[in-house]
């Protein structure tokens, strides 16, 4: 099943860049349609097919922390506070930003729905495991020691 296209934003008006604020811009826009990607599988209910994009998005994040660390250490050739290649590139971190608020709401969404599930689990598992409570020799109440081992895994990582 083909994903739904995603909606396409106005591109803003891009200045002319060179070496690694160029760079930067385009691992910027290259995570953010990564990310907006996985989200869509995650909101469709997809998460193996989301978890195939992991080993990208790692390769995408560590080249962009580094080329941010080199923009941020020459940030003096992009120009004075107001200049376009300042303001471009605010955009596209901007965009980043709202796709990584977006990203983090649907992955609380299904963390706080995993949690749930398994609470829910175990606390039936607990129920039913309770100590049966009988008679003994003397007319007394005692706890019966037998009681069924039981164990509860999840191995999914999404």
């Amino acid at each position: 099943m083909p994903l739904d296209p995603l909606p396409q934003r106005p591109e803003p008006l891009k200045p002319v860049l060179t070496g690694n604020v160029e760079k930067l811009v385009r691992l910027t826009v290259a995570l953010t349609e990564l990310i907006e990607r996985e989200t869509a599988l995650l909101k469709s209910r997809r998460p193996r097919e989301a978890q195939k994009l992991h080993g990208e998005k790692s390769r995408l994040m560590a080249e962009y922390r580094n080329s941010l660390g080199l923009v941020q250490v020459n940030s003096h050739l992009l120009g004075p506070e107001d200049s376009p290649e300042r303001k471009y590139l605010r955009d596209v971190t901007d965009e980043l930003r709202e796709a990584l608020r977006d990203h983090a709401r649907i992955v609380l969404r299904l963390k706080s729905v995993a949690e749930g599930l398994i609470k829910s689990v175990g606390e039936e598992v607990t129920r039913q495991n309770q100590p049966v409570m009988a008679y003994g020799k003397n007319a007394a109440m005692q706890r019966s020691s037998t009681a069924r081992p039981t164990s509860l895994s999840l191995n999914q990582v999404i």
